[in-house]
């Protein structure tokens, strides 16, 4: 009963899937970035940005790894 996953059977997020939501990060965060705004805002979504690109080679090099891609 300790492996039970619940009804759904789901797992979690794998590294393709968070490498793809690290690419929309940094595109969304880039689009705002071209709008007028206050500079908080701005700053966020710099730091969303720089957050993503992070998220993007993190998770690019796990996925890559985990498909055998890289050595």
């Amino acid at each position: 009963m300790h492996g039970h996953q619940g009804l759904t059977g789901r797992r979690g997020p794998g590294y393709g899937e968070r490498l793809l939501f690290s690419i929309a990060l940094v595109v969304v965060s880039l689009l705002w970035i071209t709008e007028d705004m206050a500079t908080w805002a701005t700053a966020t979504c710099a730091v969303g940005a720089a957050g993503g690109a992070a998220g993007v080679c993190y998770f690019g090099w796990r996925f890559l790894r985990s498909r055998g891609g890289a050595s």
